[in-house]
Parts: C-alpha cells; sequence; structure tokens
C-alpha cells in the first residue's frame, strides 16, 4: 500500500487530454452514449413522490442504498484503493511483501511499510503518515497516472513521513491536505473529492495537487462512474489524467472494473485498462488484461493476493507481455472493514 498523493481541486491549466485518439474517444463515446440513454429511460419512467405516500417503499430504498454503498466501501478497502486510504481517519499500519514477474522484465521483490496514526491530542482531523519502500512498482502493474505518494525521482528505497490534515469530512465532499518529507524532498498537497448520486449509477470527481521540491508540480484528475448489480457485484469505469508541471504530454487512461464478492473471505476483481499519452503524438502506451484474487487466510488481519495480468506494451512492439504478482499483507490498526463487511450479509 502507498500514501496518497494529494492534489488540488483547482485544475490551472486547460488540457486536451484527449485529442485524436481513436480508440480512446470511440471507448469513452460509446460509454457516455449508455449512461445518457439509462438515465433518460429510468427518468422517464419513474413518477414523482412523496414520502408520505410510500414510506415503505422510501425505507426500502434507503436501506438497499446503504447496503450498496457499504459494498462499494468494503471492496475498496479490501483491495487497498485510494478511494478510502486517502479518506480514512483512522491508525493502520500495512506491511506487505511482494512477488512480481513479467516476460519483459525480471523478477522483482518489493517489501512495503506503509501506514496512518492517528494524533488525537492534535485534534480528531490530523493523522501522521509513513512509508518505506523501493521506489519503484512492478513491471506487470505500472501506470502511467500516478496515484500514490511515492515519489519517482530517485532508484533507491524510498522513506516519507508527513502530516495529513483534513479540511472537511462526509459522505458528498472530502478535502484534505498534506505536508511530506523525505530524504530528497519536501511536498505539500491538497485532495478535493465531491461524490454525485445518480439513482442507479453513482459518480466520484477526484483532484489532486502536489509540489515536489525537486521535480515541481503535478496535477491528477479521476471521473469515476459505477453500477451496482447487487450486494456482491460492482461495475466501475474510470477516466483518469495526469499533468507533470515540467514533463511534455498528458498521460491518461480508461479502465473498465467488475468486482466480485465471493463470500465474506474471498474477493475478485476483472480489470480491462488502456492507458494512454499525448506526448509527441497521441497513442496508447499499453493496454493490460488482469485479474486479482483476495483473500482472508489463518487471521483476520492476513491477506493473500495472486494477480495474472498480460499486457500489450507500445515500447516493445505490442508483443503480449504475460506477468503476476502476489503478495501477502499485515494489517495492523483499523482491520479492514469488518463491521460494514458483517452488515453487508446481515441484510
Amino acid at each position: 500500500m502507498t500514501l496518497p498523493v494529494i492534489r488540488s481541486p483547482c485544475f490551472t491549466r486547460r488540457l486536451r487530454l484527449f485529442p485524436q485518439g481513436t480508440t480512446f474517444c470511440i471507448c469513452l463515446t460509446v460509454g457516455i452514449f449508455f449512461l445518457l440513454a439509462r438515465g433518460t429511460v429510468f427518468a422517464e419512467s419513474t413518477a414523482p413522490t412523496t414520502e408520505n405516500d410510500a414510506p415503505f417503499l422510501d425505507t426500502t430504498h434507503k436501506q438497499a442504498s446503504a447496503t450498496l454503498l457499504n459494498t462499494a466501501y468494503w471492496l475498496d478497502d479490501f483491495f487497498n484503493d485510494d478511494r478510502v486510504i486517502s479518506e480514512e481517519n483512522k491508525t493502520r499500519i500495512k506491511l506487505e511483501l511482494g512477488f512480481g514477474y513479467s516476460r519483459n522484465e525480471t523478477f522483482e521483490i518489493k517489501p512495503t511499510i506503509s501506514g496512518k496514526i492517528d494524533l488525537p491530542h492534535l485534534g480528531k482531523r490530523v493523522n501522521l503518515l509513513i512509508f518505506v519502500s523501493k521506489n519503484d512498482d512492478f513491471a506487470t502493474e505500472k501506470n502511467p497516472v500516478s496515484t500514490s505518494l511515492l515519489h519517482q525521482g530517485s532508484d533507491k528505497p524510498e522513506i516519507a513521513t508527513g502530516l495529513q490534515y483534513f479540511l472537511q469530512e462526509g459522505q458528498k465532499y472530502n478535502i484534505s491536505t498534506t505536508l511530506s518529507a523525505s530524504l530528497h524532498y519536501l511536498s505539500a498537497g491538497i485532495r478535493y473529492r465531491y461524490f454525485q448520486d445518480f439513482g442507479l449509477w453513482q459518480g466520484r470527481f477526484v483532484n489532486r495537487l502536489q509540489y515536489f521540491t525537486d521535480d515541481g508540480g503535478e496535477n491528477s484528475i479521476s471521473y469515476d462512474l459505477e453500477h451496482y448489480f447487487s450486494n456482491q457485484w460492482l461495475f466501475r469505469t474510470t477516466v483518469a489524467a495526469d499533468w507533470l508541471f515540467n514533463k511534455d504530454g498528458v498521460p491518461h487512461s480508461l479502465l473498465f472494473r467488475l468486482y466480485q464478492i465471493l463470500n465474506e473471505e474471498k474477493a475478485m476483481l476483472y480489470e480491462v485498462a488502456g492507458y494512454f499519452n499525448t506526448e509527441n503524438s497521441y497513442k496508447m502506451i499499453d493496454l493490460q488484461l488482469s485479474l486479482r484474487y483476495r483473500q482472508r487466510f489463518l487471521r483476520d488481519w492476513l491477506v493473500l493476493e495472486v494477480a495474472p495480468q498480460v499486457s500489450f506494451p507500445e515500447d516493445h512492439d505490442r508483443k503480449i507481455n504475460p506477468g503476476f504478482i502476489i503478495k501477502f499483507e499485515a494489517d495492523f490498526g483499523n482491520i479492514s472493514g469488518r463491521d460494514i463487511f458483517s452488515g453487508i450479509f446481515s441484510l
């Protein structure tokens, strides 16, 4: 697990995120058309009512909505997703030991220590952040859109610490700031998140701005659209883009994810991801197909992940690149979503 990059709600420069890239534009256009069509049909087929007209229906709807939101929260927490990690205001320390291999790269071993420590004497809104890891990702899971506090300026093991302060916490809005330091740089940032409820679909906009003293600034935006088929199936599509102030081009991605809860101890994630860049000419950097299987074993605080994957990187002439990742994780402090997870299956 890595620490979140904290970025600004302001996108200070007009970017052409999606120039004339046929593959990406077709996927995005079809997705938007489908969502608008579903929204129009739903709006036309639903007659306005008041709470007094059908109190049982309103109560059932609220319970169902709460169950589905809890499902998404548990899945994000179980898969170490940035949506939960960035907004969690509890003490948690995580130890990870990962093994990664791909045909285009060598076998790698990556230990990581990361976490948050609540500082009650400084107020309920302040966390101490810590992170120790090798300063690179496994070749099989590289993503051109940055999603962590991990700075990419050094090949040496990275040690970073910082303070996170929550300006606002809530279901609809979440705003936090971070000041951090390592042996190589100082950094400061802000993160803004806005949640939207469209009935059958939910949307989430996130903007992060981070400034590093050695490499300058980085601004990232992302938007999720997700749909709950049941309390065991969740579909999510994500569009994300990253702007590095001192580099040309705008790397961005389009991801389709399907989550499946197998039981109270196991879950699967099926993912198709396209990664793009605008530098020099618009092109697809990589296409990745992956499967992540996670389960608790021996203890509630121990997790095993097995993630086979194939990719088609542009810098290797799009030749198939199979690989896999195996991770062992130990979670101390706030055990991931146990109360919420139990609530899902008690309904």
